[in-house]
């Protein structure tokens, strides 16, 4: 047994959970192991993983989310589905393989610490009006123009075509503030159309959100940038 997640470093948690999901590798068939769902009932997520591996996961996940195991089960009835908690876990597992291997090349660059962070729900970051005052300032738009899609307003609008441009200072101050950068990260100062490679990293990012909100969440969610960067350039 691992010792108590709590008292273990977060990072390490973080690849030890993964190197227990993600890595389905079975000894060689001297040595041969037990599977999980020989010893366990109702296993979807563990399917085909040794059975030593699923107790030790679930103490990495308890610290990962700082929650107990009563948290997603039943207590003492582990194998029951009445909480929606354990639905929705796995869930975010599915959500979890599918961003890594669609988005990331195959590399696990999204754990449950990335947006958790110890937290059953993901914190919430709050908003920096300094910002957003910034934002109007640099992007004065007129009255007239407001409702206007933003393509219509300004030059190389790509990732947001659609959206009004009135909303365009409050949708990049939420940029600036989730990221914990200025609008020059992203942007050339004096030439804000032109295209940056870090500008091109932000669209596909913007991408990604979009897919997996639509496929996981109906198209309805709060997933955001500020879930996995609170507040840094890199989570």
């Amino acid at each position: 047994m691992l010792p108590p997640v709590g008292r273990i470093d977060m990072l390490r948690s973080t690849r030890i959970i993964f190197a227990l999901l993600l890595s389905c590798t079975l000894a060689p068939a001297a040595e041969k192991q037990a599977l999980a769902e020989d010893v366990f009932k109702n296993i979807t997520m563990f399917k085909g993983m040794p059975a030593a591996r699923v107790i030790p996961a679930m103490d990495a996940l308890t610290g990962l989310l700082g929650v107990e195991c009563t948290y997603c089960h039943v207590a003492h009835e582990w194998d029951k589905d009445d909480k929606p908690q354990k639905q929705t876990a796995r869930r975010m597992f599915q959500m979890l393989e599918y961003l890594n291997h669609d988005h990331f090349g195959g590399k696990n660059r999204i754990s449950c610490w990335t947006c958790h962070r110890s937290h059953g729900k993901p914190p919430q970051f709050p908003e920096d009006p300094r910002r957003l005052e910034q934002a109007r300032r640099a992007m004065p738009i007129a009255a007239a123009d407001e409702f206007k899609p933003a393509e219509q307003v300004f030059h190389n609008i790509q990732a947001l075509t659609g959206v009004p441009a009135g909303e365009l200072p409050t949708i990049m101050a939420y940029f600036s503030s989730a990221l914990g950068v200025e609008c020059t990260h992203c942007h050339a100062a004096g030439h804000w159309d032109k295209d940056t490679p870090v500008k091109q990293t932000a669209r596909k990012m913007l991408a990604m959100a979009d897919a997996t909100i639509q496929r996981f969440y109906g198209g309805l969610s709060p997933l955001g940038c500020p879930d996995c960067h609170q507040g840094s350039i890199k989570p």
